[in-house]
């Protein structure tokens, strides 16, 4: 019997099992060993699916969303876009990846994250990469402040504007999910978490302000890609 028919025997079986009693210990043996069965065949039907096709080692995507704590910004935190290309070595365990983001929340603040990735179980439809995560960052982060001045009468208050430049540097352990779907067509979502150990802006406020003492902070960005895989 074919995968498909038995696929819709064993529903028919099955609704028929759960709408009517059972009439005793036979009647459970018999359901468990069709379930056992069925169960067995889809992942035999998967595999047979899965693990055919070859897959590419250049893997191009567009990140749509990107998200990353950034004490530098007014609110601790950036979002961007950005592009990346991905290549995968020979031996199908090691990708490099090169990572390019834009902040949408400061034009001309970037992001360069260049990552080695670790394939334990080398390529497939589900894979899991592990590796380290080199971080620079560089550009205008704009700042807005609130002053009150006293007219009086009363308290007004008056928001000021002004920019500082920042080149960062920093370090992450980048875990990363990665699905390739039909082949050719790719998703994946990175999590990187480490810290970031330079600050050219706090560097300076630092030699004029010994109480200047977080020029080292936590860093964690998450980003969702997806693209072309050939």
């Amino acid at each position: 019997m074919s995968f498909k028919l038995y696929f819709w025997y064993f529903i028919l079986k099955f609704n028929k099992t759960i709408f009517t009693k059972f009439d005793g210990i036979k009647s459970y043996k018999r359901f468990m060993k069709r379930l056992t069965l069925f169960i067995l065949l889809a992942i035999a039907g998967a595999a047979k699916g899965q693990d055919k096709p070859e897959y590419g080692n250049n893997i191009i995507t567009f990140t749509p969303m990107m998200a990353i704590s950034n004490d530098a910004m007014d609110n601790e935190s950036d979002i961007g876009v950005g592009f990346n290309y991905e290549r995968i070595l020979n031996n199908s365990l090691i990708g490099i990846k090169v990572p390019f983001s834009f902040s949408l929340r400061n034009p001309g603040f970037f992001y360069f994250m260049p990552t080695i990735k670790l394939y334990p179980t080398h390529q497939g439809v589900v894979r899991y990469a592990v590796g380290p995560q080199f971080y620079i960052a560089s550009g205008k982060a704009k700042h807005t402040y609130s002053q009150s001045y006293w007219d009086g009468y009363q308290y007004t208050y008056q928001d000021t504007s002004y920019s500082e430049s920042h080149t960062q540097l920093g370090f992450m352990i980048n875990n990363s999910l990665n699905l390739t779907i039909a082949k050719n067509l790719y998703m994946g979502m990175d999590l990187g978490i480490g810290v970031r150990y330079f600050d050219s802006n706090k560097e300076n406020r630092h030699k004029y302000n010994s109480f200047e003492t977080d020029v080292v902070s936590p860093n964690v960005q998450f980003s969702f890609t997806m693209g072309y895989r050939f």
